[in-house]
């Protein structure tokens, strides 16, 4: 290339003649030919010849640069669709293929005027229409500021390319999507419901109508529509991913561990698929198997670094720290300087209780990146459990700083106070004030506790399907309810009315805490509420809570439904819930100030933020709650 000359620039090629470019147009239908039969050598042998002839015809660099896109080679057919393009800017195919190559290269953004100009030289170009729109809800999944700017934008483009083409399925469902990023989900499933009607076995509409209903908690409505894709598309790992999490949610556990092993054999680094089977085993007590799936993906990908982080993840959850160690050295040993070693390793570190080195492992990741919100974790952690408070409150600040209204930034510098020995100047763990007991009375419909409190464990029951604790969770000796108890539809009677009431108690609970914008808890009064998670947890004899906070929440709360007889035991407390007590593995602790005595019918409010946990009962009864968590939005 001479100086000064465009990279893309052409050849210049003698007039071409008559005779000749009828033979050029001739070559290029036969190279067509090859192309749709995927004898791609072929083909591109012959556009060879179309540009010995003439190296400006544009018809045969686009075609090069499929041929070259099909064979990996991006970069060349990027190069080779653009010299079309130099030489011919209104070819609506081109642009188009050239938006797909930016778009499937991850460049959405660059990709959408070349879109534009493919609709704007041909007008019903339902494809167009429907990928730059989906290259809009691809930005507004990573620009939470212009989401819904992104969003609207989209929608009139999936549904003129829906009116261009009725049964487009890729329309249909990227409109849905859209639909669901604006958390719309009704209007997601009007739309793929309609397609569904001309198009009732189409596996890619009735996955996305599953998931619709998913996103809604419809899960019983869910279940069919997903069977049916997984019918139609056996090799998609999405449908089965999806139908498994569904399955999850009714109960229906071992058809649940048939769906991820699928996904797993499918797409063995599936991070979600791992994790869920393996979660999943050890809550039916399949103990045997933990963890073979990793394994058994290895074989298959021993390279791949990303299978290995999740991998030395799960063995650290599961107890198994040498083989946890022996993954993060394989993960070093392909990425030295992966952002999430310094993550594994601190965590690993004080899984083994060498809390020591887990602090420096963390301020050494903190080196290279000073934000990073779970090194700033480890490092407050650490320093609280080596009783070195001020180490630990300057790091909670840091973390508070870096994530506004982080539960454990708070919690952590509540408890470096304590060690101390100095007064908490902002009152975080001010009992008096924010920790409210409250004896709620029978729903309307219940003559007394008894008859509401027998509905209520009936409905429980039903959900109470696992024989172990969740491994991730802070119980112990017990079992736990999946999903969203409060936001499910279709959910029981019962626990439709206790929801009711606890929103009601929890709304006179807001409007009687003080206004104070500085203070972690208080500042977020006047916010609308949500429900962040709710759930109900049974332990059994020996059974109890760790000592925790609730991330997700803001105010945390407790109803007690039916309780062992020996939590009336003032002396013992056993099975009281207490609150303020740190202990976090080996080293420094704080006991607990303040206890509660459970009883049917009370419901305990708190800010997430405090610690607390419950004293172990023995007794051949069962203690059953339901739990919630609730957040705040602006």
């Amino acid at each position: 290339m001479t100086n000064g000359q465009s990279p893309f620039s052409i050849p210049v090629t003698p007039s071409v003649s008559a005779p000749q470019r009828q033979r050029i147009q001739a070559l290029i239908q036969q190279a067509l030919t090859f192309q749709t039969r995927g004898q791609l050598h072929e083909a591109e042998q012959i556009l060879l010849q179309v540009l010995a002839v003439d190296a400006s015809e544009p018809d045969a660099l686009q075609l090069m640069g499929l041929i070259a896109k099909r064979n990996g080679k991006l970069d060349q057919a990027e190069q080779l669709l653009r010299r079309s393009l130099v030489i011919n800017s209104r070819q609506p195919h081109v642009n188009y293929n050239l938006g797909n190559l930016l778009k499937d290269t991850g460049r959405p953004a660059e990709a959408l005027p070349f879109y534009e100009k493919a609709i704007l030289y041909k007008a019903d170009y339902a494809e167009a229409y429907t990928n730059r729109a989906d290259c809009l809800t691809t930005l507004a999944g990573t620009d939470a500021a212009n989401a819904r700017s992104l969003l609207e934008t989209a929608l009139p483009l999936y549904r003129r390319a829906l009116q261009l083409q009725p049964d487009f399925v890729g329309a249909r469902v990227g409109l849905a999507e859209a639909y669901l990023q604006l958390n719309e989900p009704q209007q997601a499933e009007e739309v793929l419901r309609a397609g569904l009607t001309r198009l009732p076995n189409d596996f890619y509409l009735n996955n996305s109508l599953g998931t619709a209903l998913r996103r809604q908690q419809r899960f019983e409505e869910a279940a069919p529509h997903l069977k049916r894709a997984a019918e139609r598309a056996p090799d998609r790992w999405q449908i089965w991913l999806n139908l498994g999490n569904t399955f999850l949610a009714l109960g229906q556990m071992d058809d649940a561990i048939v769906c991820f092993k699928k996904v797993v054999v499918l797409d063995p680094a599936n991070y979600a698929a791992q994790s869920a089977l393996n979660q999943t085993l050890w809550e039916t007590g399949q103990h045997t198997q933990l963890l073979n799936s990793y394994e058994w993906a290895k074989e298959r990908k021993p390279n791949d670094p990303e299978l290995l982080k999740m991998a030395a993840e799960a063995y650290i959850l599961f107890g198994r720290h040498e083989e946890a160690e022996a993954n993060i050295a394989a993960v070093a040993a392909l990425e030295p300087d992966a952002p999430a070693l310094p993550r594994l390793r601190t965590t690993l570190l004080l899984a083994q209780q060498r809390v020591e080195e887990a602090l420096e492992a963390a301020r050494q990741g903190l080196v290279a990146a000073p934000d990073d919100q779970l090194l700033l974790h480890r490092v407050a952690e650490s320093a609280l459990r080596l009783n070195r408070p001020a180490e630990a409150l300057e790091a909670a600040h840091r973390l508070d700083a870096v994530a506004r209204d982080s539960q454990f930034a708070a919690a952590f510098q509540a408890t470096a106070y304590r060690l101390l020995g100095q007064p908490d100047p902002r009152g975080l763990y001010d009992y008096d004030r924010f920790i409210q007991s409250i004896d709620l009375a029978p729903p309307a419909g219940y003559t007394d506790l008894a008859a509401f409190h027998a509905d209520l464990m009936a409905a429980l029951d039903a959900q109470h399907v696992a024989t172990h604790e969740p491994i991730e969770q802070t119980l112990r000796n017990g079992t736990q309810t999946r999903e969203n108890l409060f936001t499910r539809v279709g959910v029981a009677p019962a626990i439709q009315a206790l929801r009711d009431s606890i929103l009601a108690a929890t709304q006179r609970y807001i409007a009687a805490l003080p206004d104070d914008p500085d203070h972690p808890f208080l500042r977020r009064k006047g916010q609308s509420l949500v429900w962040a998670g709710s759930w109900s947890a049974r332990l059994r004899d020996q059974g109890y809570h760790t000592n925790h906070i609730h991330p997700e929440g803001w105010i945390s709360g407790c109803y007690y439904v039916d309780m062992p007889d020996v939590v009336k035991d003032a002396e013992g407390k056993q099975g009281w819930i207490t609150f303020g007590a740190f202990a976090q593995g080996t080293g420094a602790t704080l006991p607990w100030e303040r206890a509660v005595q459970p009883r049917p019918g009370l419901l305990v409010l708190f800010p997430s933020y405090m610690w607390h946990g419950t004293i172990p009962f023995h007794s051949a009864q069962t203690r059953t709650t339901v739990a919630f968590d609730i957040g705040g939005r602006t």
